[in-house]
């Protein structure tokens, strides 16, 4: 996720208002066309809570479908945080929503009674499929659930979850007896309907029209590799910012998995006609990576992203801190300061486990005798053999303020990597008294 940069604030705001705008229209509509109610307090707010809770999930179609207009402003790593969240908060309303029924007066029997009406039974289907969902994309990485059989149970759950929802709201709900209501409970589900369609099967029907083509697997370092990736000929390749990434379903022998997974382009923009992404051997699917071979094609969805240094044109003197593979959108982003002769200094700080491990060493070190982008390169090896000479050790606040330079306040800092080593980075900068809006970060963990 990052900042955003100075010229989308107004439009990131229209979104937001939109948002929020049609998640409270059900209340409103309630509100206005029937403003005088017979049931009580509690359980007037359980019934509302499961109106917003039902256009909250139905706008999660809309958040996860990949929609340019909405990602812009915000970056779909952004957007897929908010997604999360947004989901936390629906199923604490809709768990909240029964409760609050029976404690403002209905029957108990609403809650575990085995003898309620069939639409009663689809409300508790849909909020059990609900909490299962959630679940397991709170701890997906507690459990050990690899990427794709968590990603194929949670778009089954989607696509169960909204309409049990909608057929037991329309049947139970005594507010949906409005025509209004009804209408937009109607729009609800025809658009993430629709968004889902698009996401699921519109999408990789369109792509599968001009896949790209593999070029090239070239070796990295023990277990990295970059796939170079061209368009069909008469197809031109997309344009991207340095350091954006996108989504990679790579079409291979029949004995490899065929899966979609958002990868880095490590590549600059400025290189025309050519995508490239490197990416480390981790478990799951890219074990496989490195049996990638030339002629091997891919469906390629993108650009995404806002972790470029590009959308902030005001900052000159740049810090970059990567982690392990964390280098990739900051390779992208030093190649492009490079070719274009960006005027920009920056500090790389980079941390790995031993030498073997340095990705691009040969590159940055060739970038570093150059001149080029007034680079400072600084590796940092937690387990380096005897005759390293650089820095030992974990990179600490020590070593960020020895290696990063004086004034550590009026520098801007680009930091991907691992999740323990962004939080800790960023609790080193803003004690050294970094401002926030100079912190862009990228987790690679989506």
């Amino acid at each position: 996720m990052t900042s955003l940069s100075q010229s989308e604030p107004l439009g990131a705001a229209v979104r937001i208002l939109l948002y929020g705008v049609v998640v409270l229209s059900p209340l409103a509509s309630v509100a206005f066309i029937r403003p005088l109610t017979d049931h009580g307090f509690v359980y007037t707010v359980g019934k509302n809570l499961a109106l917003v809770g039902f256009t909250i999930l139905a706008l999660q179609f809309v958040l996860s479908a990949r929609i340019p207009w909405i990602e812009r402003p915000f970056g779909l790593n952004v957007l897929f945080q908010f997604h999360k969240a947004m989901a936390i908060f629906a199923a604490l309303l809709l768990v909240a929503h029964p409760v609050l029924l029976v404690i403002g007066g209905r029957d108990e029997a609403l809650l575990f009674g085995p003898q309620v009406i069939w639409h009663i039974w689809l409300g508790r289907i849909a909020l059990l499929i609900l909490l299962v969902h959630v679940l397991l994309a709170s701890f997906r990485f507690v459990i050990k659930l690899n990427y794709e059989t968590w990603r194929f149970i949670h778009n089954l759950g989607a696509a169960l979850i909204l309409p049990l929802g909608f057929f037991h709201s329309w049947n139970s709900g005594g507010d949906l007896r409005l025509s209004w209501l009804k209408s937009l409970w109607a729009v609800l589900l025809c658009a993430a309907a629709a968004c889902y369609l698009r996401h699921r099967v519109l999408r990789p029907l369109l792509l599968r029209r001009h896949p790209y083509q593999v070029t090239e697997v070239r070796s990295e370092a023990d277990g990295v590799w970059t796939i170079s990736l061209v368009p069909p000929e008469g197809v031109n390749r997309f344009e991207y910012l340095p350091g954006q990434f996108h989504f990679l379903t790579f079409q291979r022998a029949p004995n490899l998995p065929v899966e979609e997974h958002p990868w880095t382009i490590s590549s600059s923009p400025t290189v025309p006609g050519v995508l490239c992404s490197t990416i480390k051997e981790s478990g799951d699917f890219t074990v496989s990576i490195g049996k990638t071979k030339p002629g091997d094609t891919a469906l390629v969805d993108g650009p995404f992203g806002r972790f470029s240094y590009v959308l902030h044109p005001h900052e000159r003197e740049l810090v970059f801190i990567a982690g392990g593979i964390g280098i990739t959108p900051l390779m992208s982003m030093l190649r492009h300061i490079c070719d274009t002769r960006a005027e920009r200094s920056v500090t790389l700080l980079y941390a790995n486990t031993g030498e073997d491990d340095i990705v691009f060493r040969d590159e940055l070190d060739e970038m570093e005798r150059a001149g080029a982008a007034q680079l400072k390169v600084v590796y940092v090896l937690s387990k380096p053999s005897d005759a390293w000479q650089g820095e030992r050790g974990r990179l600490d606040e020590e070593k960020i303020n020895r290696c990063a330079g004086p004034e550590l306040a009026r520098r801007s800092f680009y930091l991907c990597g691992p999740p323990a080593l962004i939080r800790q980075t960023i609790q080193t900068l803003r004690k050294a008294g970094v401002p926030a809006a100079r912190i862009h970060f990228e987790r690679f963990d989506l």
